[in-house]
């Protein structure tokens, strides 16, 4: 498999090329929004060698990141400039023992890292989230991680936890926890970054005349929204500061509200009189 073709990349792209790509594609093709499994799986295994630097080393110089130790040139592996790893044949071991160097053709040891995908409510990107999770070690016993969450995670970002993996053989690195995050679509909000979109549809009246609006935050407080007179389609409205949190900065982003103008396609007759006499009085001035 090509793997940088997988995420759609040049050969020797960036870590953060690598992440932003990984992002996009677990998107568009995660099972739970209806995408293909085997396609997802791919996107998987290609982002699970690519941002390990060793693996992505071995891929960049045309070697196999699948291959094992001792497998020969595709499999080879390099710890520093002048320091290589090479595959032995029947019998090497004797010629080198017999030139005087020790020689010992044996498999590196290491604990494994696990991919744990955990889908959140919009509610936990504001508030962040502590979850429990149970991953099973090599040796089948049960191993129970508490994860938390932050306030602003991404959908589609992953958190890496070292040490939290694998830890069932001794006297070696426990392995990593890699924690990929989904976040649930939201029946009345909508992200955009740290902003948060929420569609409102009035009147035409309230639209000529203004209004008073109330307004349900994502974090269940109601807050007054002031309708200008003559306010116009698509007006965007901002609440500042009744966002999402930045993951980074802390600060959160603001509540646009987006406005609709209802116009009703049925009249009275004798509204339809009224409507008319306004719209010849403000023709005349």
């Amino acid at each position: 498999m090509d793997y940088y073709s997988t995420l759609g990349l040049r050969r020797g792209a960036s870590e953060d090329e690598i992440k932003k790509a990984y992002r996009g594609m677990a998107m568009k093709f995660h099972p739970d929004r209806g995408g293909d499994e085997k396609k997802f799986k791919e996107i998987e295994e290609a982002y699970r060698f690519l941002s390990d630097p060793e693996k992505k080393n071995i891929i960049d110089m045309g070697g196999d990141p699948n291959a094992q130790p001792g497998a020969g040139p595709q499999g080879f592996h390099s710890q520093g400039p002048f320091e290589f790893h090479f595959g032995s044949h029947p019998g090497m071991e004797d010629i080198f023992t017999h030139f005087g160097f020790g020689f010992q053709n044996r498999r590196p040891m290491r604990n494994k890292s696990y991919n744990v995908n955990i889908r959140i409510r919009l509610e936990d990107v504001l508030n962040g989230k502590d979850v429990d999770a149970e991953i099973t070690l090599s040796n089948n016993k049960k191993k129970l991680i508490n994860i938390k969450i932050p306030p602003g995670i991404e959908n589609g970002q992953n958190i890496r936890y070292q040490g939290m993996g694998d830890d069932s053989l001794k006297d070696v690195s426990a392995g990593d926890l890699i924690v990929n995050i989904f976040v649930d679509n939201h029946p009345r909000f909508v992200r955009e970054g740290d902003q948060l979109i929420f569609h409102h549809n009035i009147t035409v009246w309230d639209a000529i005349l203004g209004a008073n609006l109330k307004i349900e935050t994502l974090d269940n407080r109601s807050i007054d929204v002031i309708i200008p007179p003559g306010t116009q389609p698509e007006t965007i409205l901002s609440c500042k500061g009744e966002g999402l949190p930045n993951v980074r900065t802390k600060r959160r982003g603001n509540l646009l509200i987006r406005i609709s103008v209802t116009i009703p396609r049925l009249v009275s007759p004798n509204d339809k009189i009224t409507i008319e006499n306004i719209r010849a009085n403000a023709g005349s001035q």
